[in-house]
């Protein structure tokens, strides 16, 4: 029972009881740490969209054989009474028993988004609540539950092996939160790539890297506002291949090829640049050792401009070349190595000779830039895992018109422990401190304009789905307006056999896709984790509801003309969308072939 004043909050008056009730939640709840109370959100979403909890704070995911225990009623009275949603969970436990988790939240989300307040309870095996003030026990919780559900996924020691993945996840946000040094990035888009603290919202492993020892973090990871030089592998002729998108030779830093001039000059060596972690890795292997043996393959250290990685921790930027370069690396980053095995580089070169062909004013505009791959070199040996280790894709760079005030977008909507978010400093700064309604569908206006809108086209006119989700995603901003939207990784674009005018010559491409999967893939990648969350997330502002937008957005497509409005049509016509389903796939241990669910879809209408 709740002892004090707790007791009666409920029947006083009603602005003394909205007064008691705040003060008995702070009173009843022990203080989080912000970041923690982060990690905690992230958890208790994903594990809700996941699993089919829409609304966790109704009652319809939970059974009548396990009614909600009685110890937690004080405590959600309490929580509701102070103006507070309140959700409770049922979590699978072994011998057909149920752990809960119970939270209150500050905002609920149609889509998802909710903001968990820094107050959630856990119910232990002894039953009795226990407050959340760390991420690791929810974690041993949904492992534990995943493997009730799943006992065909829960072999061997793989839900601890789990549960440590998620573990380590937890402790990088907090080791960047605590440790990152004040950005020295030499631009707005390095600084917002090299700011991105907890990563995916929809993940159990957003930030998990295996394989970085701590100084490793702290000379790579981009969250310690790191660069370094790369290191240049010099590899004979017939060990080298490389391969154009239609761009002509690929680049390589104009230092670097002086420096190997004397190699260079009789055209018996070419360049290729590596992570240094990789180069590390690499020269400690029997094949590579074999080929520097031979002559064939020679170290040249360190050399050239400093790389800035970005938000993807392997792909780096070279602001002097105007260029990025998607490098290997052979370390767990989320739940994937994150290498390029030739599969990954044939799309994303495919895709690239595709977009190609779409007119330049579709592709490249004054509102809007595709930066395609440039090409792709490999060192040519017969073991597929050494390719995939060694190959590096080159990618179009950043214009310097107003390419670095470009901000990736997964940045600049994640919501920061302390202070706020980019996304509410441009809302300020365009629409001042108390926007309205009508200020704020203005802005969004101007942001479908140079995201949605062209990403629309893209597909609908030539059949070319970008995976342009937060994390691919960029956009300038002036003065707070949405000026110019930019996509990048074409590793994951999605090219519909029917739409596609060019299909006949990708005959064979992985790039290809029948047009039900190229449009599932832009309802999740561009309506869901991009559209669907910007719009959540400006909800979360205040300024504006979820619903309104969804409206403006509709509007804007239907507007947009008769290619909008065709894929406006199939889009309305699904009755729910698709999101997929991380925490699912990572457990399930199969994130190369990712798990979906449904989620309500905004767009749906009866008659659509």
């Amino acid at each position: 029972m709740m002892r004090g004043n707790t007791v009666s909050i409920l029947s006083v008056e009603p602005a003394v009881s909205v007064l008691h009730a705040k003060r008995a939640f702070s009173a009843t709840t022990p203080s989080v740490d912000p970041v923690e109370r982060h990690l905690i959100e992230q958890f208790f979403n994903t594990y809700c969209r996941e699993n089919g909890i829409h609304d966790p704070c109704g009652r319809a995911h939970l059974s009548a054989d396990h009614p909600v225990p009685a110890a937690l009623d004080p405590t959600l009275s309490v929580w509701q009474a102070s103006g507070r949603r309140t959700a409770v969970i049922a979590l699978p436990h072994a011998g057909g028993n149920h752990r809960w988790l119970a939270a209150a939240l500050d905002y609920v989300s149609p889509i998802g988004y909710h903001q968990v307040a820094h107050a959630a309870m856990l119910d232990p095996e002894d039953g009795q609540p226990t407050p959340l003030v760390q991420a690791e026990p929810l974690v041993d919780a949904i492992v534990d539950a995943l493997a009730t559900s799943f006992p065909a996924a829960a072999t061997d020691e793989w839900p601890a092996r789990f549960a440590a993945l998620m573990r380590n996840s937890a402790q990088k946000a907090r080791l960047y939160h605590a440790d990152a040094p004040a950005s020295s990035a030499p631009s707005t888009f390095i600084a917002a790539e090299q700011r991105l603290r907890f990563g995916h919202a929809f993940h159990g492993t957003s930030k998990a890297s295996e394989g970085f020892t701590q100084d490793d973090l702290r000379r790579y990871a981009p969250e310690f506002g790191t660069a370094f030089p790369l290191h240049y592998l010099a590899v004979a002729n017939e060990h080298f291949a490389s391969h154009s998108a239609g761009h002509g030779p690929l680049p390589i830093d104009p230092e670097v090829m002086a420096f190997a001039a004397p190699l260079l000059r009789d055209g018996e060596y070419r360049l290729l640049p590596c992570h240094p972690w990789q180069a590390r890795h690499l020269l400690q292997q029997p094949a590579i050792r074999a080929l520097i043996a031979r002559g064939a393959l020679l170290s040249l250290g360190q050399r050239g401009e400093l790389a800035w990685p970005t938000s993807s921790v392997r792909t780096v930027w070279l602001p002097r070349q105007r260029l990025f370069l998607k490098l290997a690396i052979d370390v767990r980053i989320t739940n994937f190595v994150r290498n390029n095995p030739p599969e990954h580089v044939l799309r994303a070169l495919d895709a690239s000779r595709a977009i190609a062909r779409v007119p330049a004013s579709a592709r490249a505009n004054d509102r809007f830039t595709v930066l395609t791959e440039l090409g792709g070199a490999v060192l040519a040996v017969d073991d597929p895992g050494l390719r995939a280790s060694t190959a590096v894709i080159y990618r179009q760079g950043l214009p310097e018109r107003h390419g670095d005030t470009a901000q990736v977008l997964a940045t600049v909507l994640e919501d920061p422990p302390h202070g706020t978010s980019l996304l509410a400093t441009h809302l300020r700064q365009a629409l001042g401190a108390s926007p309205t309604v009508e200020d704020v569908s203005r802005w969004w206006a101007h942001y479908l304009e140079v995201t949605l809108l062209p990403l629309t086209r893209l597909f609908g006119d030539y059949g070319i789905s970008l995976e342009a989700h937060l994390q691919n995603s960029m956009v300038s901003f002036h003065e707070g307006w949405p000026t110019h939207g930019y996509v990048r990784d074409m590793e994951g674009v999605s090219i519909s056999r029917s739409r596609c005018p060019w299909a006949v010559y990708l005959d064979g491409s992985p790039a290809l896709y029948d047009d039900d999967a190229a449009l599932h893939r832009f309802a999740y990648y561009v309506m869901v984790n991009h559209i669907g969350h910007c719009i959540a997330c400006i909800a979360r502002t205040g300024h504006c509801n979820e619903a309104t937008l969804w409206q403006q957005t509709a509007r804007a497509l239907h507007d947009d003309g008769p290619t909008a409005r065709t894929v406006l049509a199939q889009l309305a016509a699904m009755p729910t969308l698709p999101a997929k389903a991380n925490l699912l796939s990572c457990f399930g241990r199969h994130g190369e072939t990712p798990a979906w669910v449904a989620i309500a879809n905004p767009l749906h209408h009866p008659h659509a």
